[in-house]
C-alpha cells in the first residue's frame, strides 16, 4: 500500500518540530541526519513525516512550504526503509573522489538534479520512492515518477554511493545561488523597501546578486552573514565598503583576531550610530 511523506527543511521553517506537532499530533518525526556523519547538525536536520492528503499538514505544505522548503514523496515501502534510502543521499562523491554534503531537500535543487538525469539513473536514485512531487519553474505541479519501479533501497554508508559530475554540481550550485538571491530580495523588500524603489523584478535580482557578492568579497558567505550584510549594503549604498565615506567601516573590517560574527556585530554597531542611509546622506 502506498503512503505519502513530507521531507521538510528545518533551515527554511522556523520551529519546525513544534509546528509539526501542532499540525499532525502524534505523527512520527524522523531526523534525516541522525546516525550519519552529519549528526552534529541535528538541530537543523530535515524531518521526514507521514502526511495525509487534504490534512492540515498537507494544506500548510501546499500554501507555505512547497516552493522552497521540502518535498512530497510517495512510496510503497515503510517509513524506515524510506528513511534509510533518504539518508544514503545526504552526501555525494564528486569528480576526483572527494565527498560533499548534499542538501537535496530544497525542491529547486531536487528539480534540477532529478530532471537532469537519464531515466535509468533517476530510477536508481529514487530507489523505493515511486513519485516526487514538487513545483515546476512556473509554479505548476511537477510529478517525477519512476519508469521502472523495481529498484533496490540504498543504506547510508560513510562512503557515498551517489555521484555528481562537475557539470551537475555547477548546475545545482547556480540554482542554490538563485534561490538565495530570491530570499535576499524578500528580506530587503521587508526591511529596506526604499532600495527597490522604481526597480523591476530583474533589477531587484541584480541588486541582490551584487549585495551577495559584496559580502563574499569581505569573507561573509554564509546565509546568515549575508542577511546581516544587507543592512549595511542597503543603508550605505552599492559602493560600500569602498566609498570615501566608509573609512571607519573598512577599519572595522580589518580589525585582527576577530571571528566573522564579531566583525559583523561591530559593523552593525557602527551603523546604528550613523543611522542615515546613503540616499539621505547625499541629499
Amino acid at each position: 500500500m502506498s503512503g505519502a511523506y513530507l521531507l521538510l527543511d528545518s533551515l527554511q521553517i522556523q520551529h519546525l518540530p513544534t509546528r509539526l506537532a501542532q499540525l499532525a499530533p502524534g505523527a512520527p518525526m524522523h531526523l534525516l541526519y541522525l546516525n550519519t556523519a552529519y549528526a552534529d547538525l541535528i538541530d537543523c536536520s530535515p524531518i521526514l513525516i507521514p502526511v495525509v492528503p487534504d490534512s492540515d499538514l498537507a494544506r500548510t505544505f501546499a500554501m507555505m512550504w512547497r516552493g522552497s522548503a521540502g518535498l512530497w514523496l510517495e512510496t510503497d515501502v515503510d517509513e524506515y526503509e524510506l528513511l534509510e534510502h533518504l539518508r544514503s543521499l545526504v552526501h555525494v562523491q564528486l569528480d576526483g573522489g572527494c565527498s560533499a554534503f548534499f542538501r537535496y531537500v530544497d525542491p529547486r535543487i531536487a528539480r534540477l538534479w532529478l530532471t537532469g538525469l537519464m531515466p535509468v539513473a533517476r530510477d536508481r536514485v529514487m530507489g523505493p520512492i515511486r513519485c516526487v512531487q514538487l513545483p515546476d519553474t512556473d509554479g505548476s505541479e511537477l510529478r517525477i515518477t519512476q519508469q521502472n519501479p523495481e529498484q533496490p533501497s540504498a543504506r547510508y554508508a560513510s562512503t557515498p554511493w551517489l555521484q555528481l559530475s562537475s557539470e551537475q554540481l555547477a548546475h545545482i550550485v547556480q540554482a542554490q545561488r538563485e534561490g538565495f538571491d530570491d530570499r535576499l530580495v524578500e528580506h530587503a523588500l521587508r526591511y529596506f523597501p526604499d532600495c527597490f524603489e522604481g526597480l523591476d523584478e530583474p533589477a531587484r535580482r541584480q541588486w541582490a546578486m551584487a549585495c551577495r557578492r559584496s559580502a563574499e568579497r569581505q569573507g561573509f558567505s554564509a546565509e546568515d552573514e549575508v542577511m546581516c550584510w544587507v543592512a549595511l549594503y542597503a543603508r550605505l549604498g552599492e559602493a560600500f565598503p569602498d566609498g570615501p565615506e566608509h573609512a571607519v567601516y573598512r577599519k572595522r573590517l580589518k580589525e585582527p583576531g576577530l571571528l566573522p560574527e564579531q566583525r559583523l556585530s561591530n559593523l552593525l554597531t557602527e551603523l546604528s550610530q550613523h543611522p542615515l542611509n546613503h540616499k539621505e546622506r547625499m541629499e
